[in-house]
């Protein structure tokens, strides 16, 4: 219990010195759904630690104030996922179709899964969360499929780091409340993790963003070398693959 505690602590540390930084290193203006998400979570760990101390733990007050911003907080990270993702292809009237789909399957699978949640014992702030994460790890499987697939554009640490650290956040946590529902896990292991997996996300977007580091789109020329490295790679397999 004493661990969790001091990861909280030490994640709600990590969040002023991303904001900090950010305005130091003049970031805030250049990734706003990022920061918006990171002063959220700081506006409401201040005031799960002020209830927590006036209040205390098994209050009702602090029940609510630990739960209702997760509902909120998942919708967030879509953002900044999509904001990643239309940073590198522009979402105009042409590509807005592009997002049917994805948004068709995220919306049926998160049903089908929200569901199944749905009809197990627990808390249901807890399922929720659970299918939240689940419908972010399709966002970021798109995200990342539309993005490796621009190869002449290289995201720079920023964009790179945030979506790592996002993918982090979003698989491990899932493996966490994957456990605690359907295969059972002490609380206490439940919450270390909770707090475990969230610091090391916060510890890569503040590696990420301590300096700023755009998209950058590589010349004709490079592009032109690494296509044909890619060729000479495809050539090499084929003939080691080739039966003698």
């Amino acid at each position: 219990m004493f661990a969790t505690y001091v990861l909280g602590l030490e994640g709600n540390a990590l969040l002023l010195v991303i904001v900090v930084r950010g305005l130091s290193a003049h970031l805030l203006p250049r990734y706003r759904a990022f920061y918006f998400y990171v002063t959220f979570m700081i506006v409401t760990s201040l005031g799960q630690a002020a209830i927590l101390a006036t209040l205390g733990f098994r209050s009702a007050a602090y029940y609510w104030a630990w739960h209702l911003p997760n509902l909120i907080s998942p919708f967030l990270l879509v953002i900044v996922l999509l904001d990643i993702w239309k940073r590198i292809e522009p979402v105009v009237e042409n590509h807005k179709r592009v997002l049917l789909v994805p948004s068709i399957v995220v919306s049926s699978f998160v049903l089908i899964v929200g569901a199944r949640l749905f009809n197990t014992d627990g808390n249901p702030f807890v399922r929720y969360q659970a299918a939240a994460l689940f419908a972010q790890m399709l966002v970021s499987i798109f995200v990342y499929v539309r993005v490796s697939g621009r190869r002449e554009v290289n995201l720079g640490k920023n964009l790179k780091g945030i979506l790592l650290g996002v993918s982090v956040l979003v698989g491990l946590q899932g493996m966490n409340f994957a456990h605690l529902l359907f295969i059972g896990t002490a609380t206490e292991v439940f919450r270390f993790f909770l707090q475990f997996f969230y610091f090391l996300a916060l510890a890569l977007f503040t590696y990420s963003l301590w300096s700023y580091e755009p998209v950058t789109v590589l010349s004709a020329d490079y592009r032109n070398r690494l296509g044909k490295v890619g060729e000479d790679l495809e050539k090499a397999v084929r003939i080691l693959a080739s039966p003698r």
